[in-house]
């Protein structure tokens, strides 16, 4: 019998086989990047006489589709897609370092097949690399902090229904709101790194992408612990 499900991001069952569960956030994170790489492309096809739409519109494709996505998979696996989640619940002794492992290298696989997937399907080629270069770390760090801090209050809420929108709604807000479109998922980057349209990004913005999304994660992780502990029932 499955165990009932009292936090958000966590797996209905963690007895459950790590193979599906790394196999749906590898499915999950795969239609996420996906979504996000055609929408964007659509949007700039759809929207060029009117490119101050384009941003709006991308928002919305994203948090549609992870909202949808943590609703449909987040019961199997915790509806992670993106490593950031992952490594914070390990060092904060919420998952075990080979399930941890399994999910990231599950993550990393299926963002780089949606990325790659959707320039295949809209058969575009990549553009000239894009990006801001470390001039986006700072953004995707305060991006990344932000969208931490969401999830872990969410599931230390233990209210099982807000993470899917909030998550969904921080999107929204954080990829209008900052430079750097808020990629803050390093599977999301690493999927850029192989696609086309507007989520495309080179190498030159890639790792400083990333390193300000690690630095977000675990200034979040600190807040976390020291604003929103666990109770001794719930540890």
């Amino acid at each position: 019998m499955r165990a009932a499900q009292t936090t958000c991001f966590h797996e209905a069952d963690p007895a459950l086989s790590l193979a599906r569960r790394a196999g749906v956030e590898a499915l999950g994170t795969m239609l996420l990047v996906l979504a996000a790489s055609g929408g964007g492309i659509a949007a700039s096809r759809l929207l060029s006489a009117a490119p101050g739409a384009l941003l709006p519109v991308v928002a919305i494709v994203l948090a549609g589709a992870l909202v949808s996505l943590i609703v449909a998979f987040g019961a199997v696996s915790g509806g992670h897609f993106n490593p950031l989640i992952t490594v914070l619940q390990w060092l904060a002794r919420e998952r075990g370092g080979a399930c941890a492992a399994a999910y990231v290298a599950a993550q990393l696989a299926g963002g780089a097949i949606g990325g790659r997937a959707a320039a295949v399907l809209w058969n575009v080629a990549p553009p000239a690399p894009g990006g801001l270069g470390w001039g986006g770390t700072a953004g995707e760090l305060v991006a990344s902090a932000g969208l931490m801090l969401v999830v872990f209050g969410c599931a230390r809420s233990g209210r099982t229904s807000t993470g899917p929108l909030a998550v969904g709604a921080w999107l929204i807000a954080a990829v209008i709101a900052f430079p750097t479109t808020s990629y803050a998922n390093p599977a999301v980057v690493l999927g850029a790194l192989v696609t086309a349209g507007p989520l495309s990004l080179g190498l030159g913005s890639a790792l400083p992408y990333v390193v300000g999304e690690i630095g977000g994660a675990l200034l979040a992780l600190l807040l976390v612990l020291v604003l929103m502990p666990r109770t001794g029932a719930e540890a």
